[in-house]
């Protein structure tokens, strides 16, 4: 087939459903783009086409037959290019011709056993009779191909030109050679002839497919304008069965419609009358309901409001219990501030009775001082009484300087210890300022509250009573 016949067949098969549409997609577009098919593809197509043309399915032939003619052709036991012919065609699942079979047969010794073979009915003989014919003569020029080259190959070495004179009773081969050349020339005239006829057959192969294709097309569109008119019909005649029983449904509507509007009548002036006594009590109820649905959403308004101002003292005195507990806890910190500083201002007054008494000390021991020298001046001790006063002396002094020492470091600590007692005592004071203010802020937001909520609930009694009241005169 040629490139536009095969486009053709492909997109056939695609509207008819027959083959797997990814793989006859990838096709068509191989073939949009002028591009070769792969072999595998190449093989689809060939057998759709053997299927589409009703001819006989793949055959199979018994392995050990394949590498029989197999080993012919490497023998070379046989017409080499025949054999290879053959043994391609049973590769591909064809039946051979009569000849090639009786011929494979003769060289094998044996019968042909094909297996699986589910033969069909062929539904136009002349296209399988044109098949085998372009077949045949693609596999004549094929010998007669390889006959020529042959030949030529076995003239070449032959053919050279005559160096010098010929001996006394040579002849020249120059005739021989003519003769080969006409014989070559009128093999070629054959060829030609041979591939003009195989082309003419395969022309006219693919005029006669797209005939059946178009003629198989028509058919398929026939059957199926056919199908579509007979539902067509069906479709009618339920139609028009419907529509003779809608119209017996309709006369008898049509007959309890009548009676019923005779009912409707009477029932409507019953109604009239019953609806305007209904419209002035509905008018009554309505006023009714919307006081009481006003009264209803000032109640429901001002508890809500309740509810909030309960929330908000509630909040309000979980804040000042917290803070409540703050202040005890803090407290509790200035009270253990407070006894750490009594004991330090205890320990204060013990360094200054401490300090008294060394200044006393101190006096007394001045005043022995100042005696001793009177007595030594007014006296003429001994040199034993004058080491002995003079080692009391040294003992006084060295009990003074202790003494000043131990003054001057509890002086310095008694100092430092008034700065950090006032330094406390200020912060003391304004944590005590503060927390006032706190309490009092508290005291103030509570008792606000507490006003608005009695307020509240002064109004929700009053709103109550005014209910109960409309309640007892409707």
């Amino acid at each position: 087939m040629t490139l536009a016949e095969t486009r053709a067949f492909v997109e056939k098969l695609l509207l008819t459903g027959n083959g797997d549409p990814g793989r006859l997609t990838h096709i068509l577009n191989l073939l949009k783009q002028n591009r070769p098919l792969y072999n595998s593809d190449q093989k689809y197509i060939d057998a759709k086409f053997a299927q589409d043309l009703g001819m006989q399915e793949m055959l199979k032939v018994e392995d050990d037959t394949l590498t029989k003619i197999q080993k012919l052709i490497s023998s070379g036991n046989g017409d080499t290019g025949r054999l290879q012919f053959i043994l391609e065609f049973l590769k591909q699942g064809k039946t051979l011709y009569r000849s090639d079979r009786s011929y494979l047969e003769s060289k094998l010794g044996q019968k042909i056993n094909y297996t699986d073979i589910t033969p069909k009915q062929d539904s136009n003989e002349t296209i399988e009779h044109l098949k085998s014919q372009v077949t045949w003569a693609n596999q004549k020029i094929i010998n007669l191909e390889s006959i020529i080259n042959q030949k030529i190959e076995t003239l070449q070495p032959s053919v050279r030109k005559p160096q010098g004179t010929l001996p006394k009773g040579w002849q020249d081969q120059t005739p021989n050679l003519e003769q080969i050349q006409k014989q070559l020339a009128t093999e070629q005239t054959k060829l030609d002839h041979e591939k003009t006829e195989a082309e003419r057959i395969r022309i006219e192969q693919s005029k006669m497919m797209q005939i059946i294709l178009d003629r198989q097309e028509f058919e398929k569109q026939v059957k199926i304008e056919q199908e579509h008119l007979k539902k067509q019909i069906e479709q009618e005649r339920q139609n028009m069965l419907k529509q003779t029983k809608l119209v017996e449904q309709i006369k008898a509507q049509e007959a309890q419609l009548e009676t019923a509007k005779k009912e409707r009548d009477g029932i409507i002036l019953q109604l009239q009358s019953e609806q305007a006594e209904i419209a002035a009590q509905a008018a009554q109820e309505r006023a009714r309901l919307a006081e009481q649905a006003e009264v209803a959403r000032r109640i429901q308004q001002e508890k809500e409001q309740l509810e909030e101002i309960k929330a908000q003292n509630q909040k309000i005195t979980e804040q000042a219990k917290s803070e409540e507990r703050q202040l005890e806890a803090q407290v509790k910190q200035e009270k253990a501030k407070l006894a750490s500083q009594a004991k330090l201002l205890r320990t204060v007054s013990s360094y200054e009775k401490f300090l008294e008494s060394s200044k006393q000390k101190q006096t007394i021991l001045s005043q022995k001082i100042t005696q001793e020298k009177k007595n030594l001046a007014s006296a003429a001790p001994t040199l034993s009484q004058i080491q002995s006063e003079q080692a009391l002396v040294d003992q006084i002094l060295a009990q003074r300087i202790t003494l000043e020492k131990h003054i001057g470091m509890a002086q310095s600590e008694l100092q430092s210890i008034k700065k950090e007692k006032s330094t406390i005592e200020k912060q003391i004071k304004a944590q005590k300022t503060a927390i006032t203010k706190e309490k009092k802020k508290e005291t103030t937001k509570i008792k606000q509250l507490e006003r608005k909520r009695k307020a509240v609930a002064k109004a929700i009694s009053t709103e109550s009573s005014q209910i109960k009241k409309i309640g007892k005169k409707v």
